[in-house]
């Protein structure tokens, strides 16, 4: 439906007020009349004016002092004020037109005039709000462009790191296999002379053998992150693939002094899952949690799983809430040191570790990485210095290959 234009008319004379409203209402304008500055402002609370027709000489206020109130209470959108007076010195028209009025008419004046003014400042309004309308929708598509931008730049840096996985995938698969023979040979000999009667002789092997099975375990790690194939997906519940997960590390935190906090929303999905693999990321994120809270006072971890978007998680001891998002979020929080800044922009890139040597592969999270694209979803991390860290793994509720997954 056309708008309808609004025109307030502010005029304590009777003759004048409504003359001018029978003109402008053959017009086809809609009118309201206030005799007064407060009956003026008390309609400007509730009515939407497009022109204010204004006199100078009012009862209790000066139409000038009105007309400032009325342009504030406009705020950015352009009230245009026509004012109507028996003044007509240029010292009045220079105070009317500093105090904001929009254009000025003297009394007695002619009807045609008074409307050839009114359509003029009609159509300045109108400019103004096509001017209006064209900012908000170029402010909408400058915010639409920014969150595209966002996502392309995410979606690239994927990309730039799911290429730099599988080229590096390739080399590491050929190291672990040329390493894996000459370790077997190395540990099993290495047992074979397990005992040893001189004490230095024992020493020197058992450090042959511990050092040969970390070897191993570095190979084991590569292996894994070089590993290819298709995922053996199935549905399971969330639930079920934290009791898991849970089952084969709550021991080892009890063990470690760590307190343990589990949520599981109550709106949970099924998810389309390589189990085994899903399970190797969430205990990895629990290793990681719990070597960070090593010599913490009151250590604790944080397991929620609700379903929510694929956005850094609240860090700890806040717990995200179900926000019935497109995913079902795991969050693994600690209330540990946090992760220093040069480490986080690498975090996922193979090799990448804050512990000392010896102590970690710097594969975990890298193999997570590719487990967790794999399946679609999405690694995001909140961390605070001092405060903790906070680890999302997001997975599609509705995984685009689930249904031909089932056929």
């Amino acid at each position: 439906m056309q708008h309808q234009v609004c025109i307030l008319i502010v005029e304590d004379d009777p003759t004048i007020a409504s003359l001018v409203g029978i003109v402008l209402r053959e017009a086809g304008y809609r009118t309201l009349h206030a005799d007064t500055a407060a009956d003026a402002l008390r309609l400007a609370e509730t009515n939407p004016f497009d022109l204010v027709v204004l006199d100078w000489m009012l009862p209790d206020t000066p139409g000038v002092q009105i007309c400032t109130a009325l342009k504030e209470r406009a705020g950015r959108r352009f009230l245009p004020i026509l004012m109507l007076t028996a003044k007509g010195e240029l010292s009045d028209r220079v105070t009317a037109l500093d105090a904001g009025v929009d254009d000025y008419l003297s009394k007695p004046f002619y009807i045609e005039e008074l409307m050839a003014r009114v359509r003029a400042l009609l159509r300045i309004r109108a400019a103004e709000n096509e001017r209006d309308a064209a900012m908000a929708a170029l402010e909408a598509q400058n915010d639409a462009l920014r969150v595209a931008n966002e996502q392309l730049r995410t979606m690239q840096a994927q990309l730039v790191q799911s290429s730099k996985l599988a080229a590096l995938g390739e080399i590491v698969a050929g190291v672990a296999h040329e390493l894996n023979n000459p370790l077997a040979i190395i540990l099993g000999n290495a047992e074979l002379l397990s005992p040893q009667h001189d004490p230095e002789d024992q020493r020197s092997v058992a450090q042959i053998i511990e050092s040969a099975k970390r070897a191993r375990r570095v190979v084991q790690s590569l292996a894994t992150f070089a590993r290819r194939g298709p995922m053996a997906k199935e549905w399971t519940s969330p639930t079920d693939l934290i009791e898991r997960v849970l089952d084969l590390k709550r021991a080892a935190l009890r063990s470690s002094g760590i307190a343990l906090e589990v949520v599981c929303s109550s709106d949970l999905p099924m998810i389309w899952v390589d189990i085994p693999q899903m399970q190797q990321v969430l205990l990895n994120l629990l290793h990681n949690a719990e070597y960070a809270l090593a010599g913490m006072p009151a250590p604790q971890v944080w397991l929620t799983v609700v379903r929510g978007h694929a956005e850094k998680p609240p860090l700890p001891p806040a717990q995200a809430a179900s926000a019935g998002g497109a995913f079902v979020c795991f969050d693994v929080a600690d209330n540990g040191p946090g992760i220093p800044d040069h480490v986080i922009e690498r975090l996922f890139q193979p090799f990448v570790t804050t512990r000392p040597p010896g102590r970690g592969s710097g594969l975990g999270l890298a193999i997570a990485y590719g487990i967790v694209t794999g399946h679609g979803g999405q690694i995001l991390i909140n961390t605070q210095a001092a405060q903790g860290t906070a680890v999302r793994v997001a997975l599609p509720v509705d995984p685009p290959e689930s249904v031909s997954g089932q056929e």
